[in-house]
């Protein structure tokens, strides 16, 4: 098996990739295929199948394939993944590239994947008393991390600068104030799991310290004591504690105090 042959390119900016270019005899990956996001356990799924495609290099390989075909620069690390390809075929260094590890390229861009899953992340309101799949509690930031670190390189569709940016702003400030009230998570689904209980009331410590680590989004939507109880949805009788720790904590005159002032 030789490696394939192809031209060194300098290092590029980010490339517009062509997807409705592909020869319809092209062999592709339809990410979703028996996936269900409706469902939690597919969303699960589906979420963990794209970070692990993000980890592995998946998109940015393919994407240095195409970039090849349709004469578009490569960056570094595409033109050194391409490098080390093994093309099965000897004879013929011409051949197309349809299989990688068996698996044909994407029938979409990375984005447009990602974009089909996260919003299926966001629970509004979120109930503290509420058992959910794991995905709802650490798929957003676990999508963020990876794409802060494996996503750098990707192609970016037209009018965003970097990959957080392919979701919708508000998306992104709905998904971290979730992240925040996650701290909370729990409370009401036993009858142990209460800030009555002593060992129960640093959550809201932890949450407050969210919400100084995500002060934008507290901003962005402007939350008041009495507006961020409509996002989050506390038992009854933690509720009257959760409020008055909260303006013991962070030194509110009143419910219609703006709680960024005050972080």
């Amino acid at each position: 098996m030789a490696k394939r042959k192809h031209k060194g390119r300098d290092e590029a900016k980010r490339v517009r990739l062509n997807y409705g270019d592909f020869d319809p005899n092209i062999p592709v990956n339809d990410f979703f295929e028996n996936l269900n996001l409706d469902k939690p356990g597919d969303l699960e799924e589906a979420l963990d199948n794209f970070i692990f495609d993000l980890e592995s290099d998946y998109f940015l390989l393919w994407e240095a394939v195409v970039c090849e075909e349709q004469g578009l620069k490569l960056s570094k690390k595409q033109d050194e993944l391409l490098g080390e390809l093994l093309d099965f075929s000897d004879d013929d260094d011409n051949d197309q590239i349809l299989y990688i590890n068996e698996i044909p390229r994407p029938k979409e861009p990375w984005y447009e994947i990602a974009r089909k899953i996260v919003p299926g992340l966001l629970v509004e309101p979120f109930r503290t008393d509420a058992i959910m799949y794991s995905v709802m509690h650490e798929g957003w930031a676990n999508l963020v991390e990876a794409l802060e670190e494996h996503a750098q390189g990707l192609s970016l569709p037209e009018g965003v600068e970097s990959p957080i940016d392919i979701f919708p702003r508000d998306l992104q400030h709905r998904l971290w104030l979730q992240t925040c009230f996650d701290e909370l998570s729990g409370l009401g689904q036993d009858e142990d799991l209460t800030l009555e209980n002593e060992d129960q009331k640093e959550r809201v410590e932890w949450f407050v310290d969210l919400l100084r680590e995500h002060k934008d989004t507290v901003q962005y939507f402007d939350l008041k004591l009495e507006t961020l109880l409509t996002r989050v949805i506390i038992p009854s009788k933690d509720e009257k504690l959760f409020t008055a720790m909260i303006m013991e904590q962070l030194g509110l005159p009143t419910s219609q105090a703006r709680i960024a002032e005050y972080l």
